[in-house]
């Protein structure tokens, strides 16, 4: 089975697919189509999704949501399964994206600090991406679509666990580690 989360940024999508990465039975793979990940033993970048291979019973795919992207409909033909996973505090969401920008911390511990000045044009390829994803898959009501506030708040990783309905994946352990904001500072060993 081919499963693909298609997500929002900070939205939770990583964390979500590290669960799904410690199962023996998954290979795992974080954003294929973004050019600063490394292609890997399954795939080179640019490749299209058709030819993709693993080793393993499932492969789940990762990506944030690019309606522009020419090898989106590729994926989501193959895919099974496809999740559609969004955020509904559109400020913290964005607080989060400004941060991961500045520090370039994309999934690390980080301390709130306030606000954050940065270009507009950072602000706005968020609400793009949201808005579009929203308008393409969301509203479509095709696909299967959960919030990160009900992925991690109201236990809505059942929902999840019901609709790719494979005997191997059951709903223990999840979340899989931590949040990546912290409220005070974060502390290091250097």
């Amino acid at each position: 089975m081919i499963v693909t989360i298609l997500s929002e940024p900070r939205s939770g999508s990583t964390n979500l697919a590290k669960w799904f990465s410690i199962n023996k039975d998954f290979t795992v793979l974080f954003e294929p189509f973004n050019p600063d990940m490394k292609s890997s033993k399954w795939y080179k970048f640019g490749e299209s999704p058709t030819i993709w291979k693993y080793n393993t019973k499932h492969l789940l795919i990762k990506e944030i949501y690019d309606k522009n992207h020419p090898q989106l409909n590729e994926l989501m033909g193959i895919s099974d399964k496809i999740i559609i996973l969004y955020r509904e505090d559109i400020e913290t969401q964005t607080e989060s994206w400004i941060n991961a920008h500045i520090t370039k911390n994309w999934d690390n511990g980080w301390a709130y600090k306030g606000k954050i000045n940065v270009s507009e044009d950072v602000v706005e390829s968020l609400y793009d991406i949201k808005s579009s994803l929203k308008a393409d898959l969301i509203d479509s009501n095709r696909y299967f679509t959960i919030s990160y506030e009900e992925l991690y708040y109201n236990n809505g990783f059942q929902r999840i666990i019901d609709y790719i309905d494979l005997p191997e994946v059951q709903n223990i352990d999840f979340p899989y580690g931590t949040k990546y904001r912290v409220d005070g500072t974060v502390n290091k060993l250097i």
